[in-house]
């Protein structure tokens, strides 16, 4: 390989080259049986919500492009029936799968309480288009989505919360390793796939932030799309700056905190990051998914009352990052699509005012109905303290509403439904789909769930890819 050892420290392996040998170092057959099955539900719960947000305009547009300039290729389009070339797949479903805000999230042990651990099934696309294109078995799939998960679980770790990149900005290294793993490339070429990709893919925090737009939803696809393109340059025997996480000039901000070395000589633990993650059940931010659940308890209460509603308060648990995502004003007045599904003013007075919150919620920009309109403007939020002991691994909220005759309504949920503490529940993940994917018949349901099902024993993703092409 040209310049095999550009940029690389004369004292050892830089922090790509650690990344390299530990994601190659990794044995299918070690990991955990629970951290697997955890992958296979994660694939399934991805899949539902990439078949639920083909309808969102953000996705028809990205699929018509990927279809306009991508070439024919053997990876398959979640819901499509032109297979595409392996990074426009990585584009278009990734996008698909990421729209609606639906697919899992991950809670994150900290310091001071749980944090937000990110959306690491971004990156499932990844594993399966590139599984799909170099004909790997189901197996090496689901056991590369937990190698996945973990790795970005790690990365996150080392992050500063309030930098100036985004979380997505991680996907330059998990997805191009993710990819490298199934196409088989040496840790010398995972090192520089991971070197270019890091080297064009750090994201500004500004695509969750303000008025938020259309950014939020395709951010990731286009790093793990970047990230495949690496890989494959990488393997061709293209060099990237292998000194990128330790240079001055290169990436030393985004991962501020922590020893890359060190963070990377742990083996795979018996409890992965893939673990933490829980299944949602509303299109929205994983932080509001307990004030959905309280408000849609209280819409049968008040369904034919909400005109005398006079005050709405939320509640939830007193952490630094919670009082943020209250006080932005993107967020209090949302003007967009992607800014209503992070406001809890909008999740809250809609859920009341519908009983249901699901993409039908924010259709015809119902963010400005009157009716939304004056409920979200009689909504007041604070945290407090006390949910920090009662749900200390959660994000908890309870919503109160007081109407003109004084007397206050109130509904509490500690743990949102999807909560999960030992693995998803295989019946829930099951339900979900179901309900996400109501656009295809029953028989083509049922395909796909067996097909997810007994992946860890297919030879290839044919069968899979099959059930899912239109």
């Amino acid at each position: 390989m040209s310049g095999k050892h550009e940029n690389s420290s004369p004292s050892g392996p830089t922090g790509v080259e650690s990344i390299a040998r530990w994601v190659l170092g990794i044995n299918d057959r070690d990991l955990p049986r629970s951290c697997v099955a955890q992958a296979r539900l994660l694939l399934l719960d991805s899949i539902g919500c990439a078949i639920a947000g083909a309808g969102e305009d953000v996705c028809k547009n990205v699929v018509a492009m990927c279809n306009e300039v991508g070439g024919q290729g053997p990876c398959t389009i979640i819901g499509q029936s032109r297979a595409l070339d392996l990074p426009h797949a990585v584009l278009a479903n990734g996008a698909l799968v990421r729209a609606l805000d639906l697919n899992d999230y991950v809670i994150s042990p900290g310091r001071n309480g749980p944090l937000i651990g990110g959306h690491p099934s971004d990156n499932i696309p990844v594993a399966l288009a590139a599984g799909e294109a170099r004909r790997r078995p189901g197996s090496e799939i689901l056991a590369t989505i937990a190698i996945g998960y973990e790795l970005f679980g790690r990365l996150k770790g080392m992050m500063d919360r309030k930098g100036p990149w985004d979380g997505v900005s991680l996907s330059a290294f998990v997805a191009s390793a993710m990819a490298g793993r199934l196409m088989g490339l040496d840790a010398d070429q995972l090192a520089h796939a991971l070197a270019l990709s890091g080297a064009r893919a750090a994201t500004p925090a500004i695509v969750r932030r303000g008025g938020v737009s259309a950014a939020k939803s395709i951010s990731n696809a286009m790093v793990a799309q970047s990230a495949v393109e690496a890989t494959l340059l990488a393997a061709r025997g293209v060099t990237g700056p292998l000194s990128i996480l330790e240079h001055q000039k290169g990436l030393r901000t985004l991962f501020p905190t922590g020893d890359i070395h060190e963070t990377m000589s742990a083996p795979f633990p018996s409890h992965g990051y893939i673990m933490r993650a829980h299944v949602k059940m509303y299109p929205c931010l994983a932080t509001g998914q307990a004030a959905v659940a309280a408000a849609l308890r209280l819409h049968e209460r008040l369904r034919d009352r909400l005109d005398t509603v006079e005050r709405i308060e939320v509640v939830m648990a007193d952490h630094a990052f919670l009082r943020e995502q209250q006080e932005d004003p993107g967020r209090v007045r949302p003007r967009s699509r992607e800014a209503a599904d992070h406001s809890f003013q909008f999740l809250v007075a809609v859920a009341l005012a519908d009983g249901a919150l699901g993409p039908a919620q924010f259709e015809n920009e119902r963010w400005l109905d009157p009716r939304v309109d004056a409920l979200m403007k009689r909504i007041v939020t604070r945290v407090d303290p006390d949910l920090n002991h009662r749900a200390p691994d959660a994000w908890p909220c309870a919503v109160r509403v007081r109407d003109a005759s004084g007397e206050e309504h109130a509904a509490e949920v500690l743990f949102p439904p999807g909560y999960s503490r030992d693995g998803m529940s295989v019946s829930e993940v099951i339900a979900k789909f179901h309900s996400a994917a109501a656009s295809l018949g029953r028989d083509s349901r049922e395909r796909i769930v067996a097909a997810v099902l007994a992946f860890d024993r297919a030879a290839s993703a044919d069968d899979l890819g099959a059930a899912l092409r239109r």
